[in-house]
Parts: structure tokens; sequence; C-alpha cells
């Protein structure tokens, strides 16, 4: 997936992350797995520290990005966003992988824009979100609407 939509990104690095443990094993904090925005997507709950790691999700900067060779991404994304609420109300702040660290009524209002622009796509009417004013953004948002017309 990345090859085929990280434009002008040294694709060679994408991929220099090392797979959760089989079976388990010690990772740094609770691991929350999820199918948004990829198979085997996670976040990492660092309880102890009031941190939530929440890698390519709950960005400012960024639409929600679809897996788009996956059927069910919409309904997919949308569990995810609910796991990652649950654990959002065990911390004080959020790292997302693109964007600015969130607190708390932040973070709120990127999962309700999050979930208005998948409700749009939905219901297949054009969203109305600020990230959207990026030209570039554009891109990534056809191949959401691609992705369900499929």
């Amino acid at each position: 997936m990345a090859v085929e939509t990280a434009e002008d990104v040294p694709v060679e690095l994408v991929a220099l992350v090392s797979p959760l443990p089989a079976g388990g094993g010690p990772v740094p904090g609770e691991i929350i797995e999820h199918d948004g925005h990829a198979v085997g997507h996670a976040a990492v709950l660092l309880a102890d520290h009031g941190v939530l790691l929440v890698g390519d999700m709950l960005s400012d900067v960024l639409i929600p990005m679809l897996d788009v060779g996956r059927p069910g991404q919409l309904d997919a994304y949308e569990a995810a966003l609910g796991r990652l609420e649950e654990a959002v109300r065990r911390v004080d702040v959020v790292v997302p992988g693109h964007g600015a660290v969130a607190e708390r009524a932040e973070v709120a209002a990127r999962l309700t824009a999050d979930r208005a622009y998948l409700e749009a796509l939905r219901r297949r009417e054009e969203p109305v979100d600020v990230r959207m004013e990026q030209d570039w953004m554009m891109g990534p948002h056809q191949r959401n609407l691609q992705a369900l017309l499929d």
C-alpha cells in the first residue's frame, strides 16, 4: 500500500519497524490492536506515563486514510476509533504519527472530525474538513472514495 500511495516518500524507510512479538512478549505498554488504517495497525498505551501513541490515526493534519485494498474499511476504521476513544480516557496526551501532540479536548475534536469525515464518505457526500484544505490531501481523499466504489 505504501508504494502505491506514498509519492515522493523514501519507501525503503516505511517498513523499518519491528512487528509485535507473536503470541505476546515484552512490549513497552499495552498494545491496542485494530484494523483501522491498515491490517495489524496498533496503538501503544503507556498508562503509567499518561500517553497514548496512535500511529497513523487521530491526526490534526491528515484525514483518515483507509486501507483501500480491503473491503469493510469504514467499519474497521470506526471500530478502531472506538477502541482509541476508550484508551484516551486513561491518558493525558495523545501522540499521532503525523501532526501535533494533543491533549484531551483536542483529541475529542479529532475523534469528532474523523467520524464526520467517515460518515460523509458513507453517505457519498463531500466532507467538510479543514484538513482537506491542503491540496495534497485530495489524492488520499480520492483513493478513499474510489475504495468505496470498488
